[in-house]
């Protein structure tokens, strides 16, 4: 999944996202910061049919057997960081 994504983000998102460039002077040297408005860029990825498919926006666990005694973890949303940022009173296997 993570690899379809990269994918469909290297070829080009549909519209287009300019960035935008924000200058910092520190001392005698300009640095130049480029950035995309992270809203826009938002909405783009949740308005993409192809790739809302793709999301997941609720944890998940998944264990080895019924005992769930061996707790796998194989992409963001089935580990314990997830679980724990959100609120869940039900089991959602």
């Amino acid at each position: 999944m993570t690899k379809q994504l990269d994918n469909i983000i290297d070829k080009g998102l549909p519209g287009l996202l300019l960035f935008e460039c924000w200058d910092l002077v520190i001392g005698y040297e300009c640095l130049q910061f480029y950035y995309q408005d992270t809203l826009q860029c938002i909405q783009l990825l949740f308005g993409d049919p192809e790739l809302v498919q793709h999301m997941v926006f609720v944890p998940e666990q998944h264990y080895t057997s019924h005992e769930q005694m061996c707790h796998i973890v194989n992409k963001m949303h089935t580990g314990d960081w997830w679980w724990s940022k959100q609120v869940c009173t039900t089991n959602f296997n």
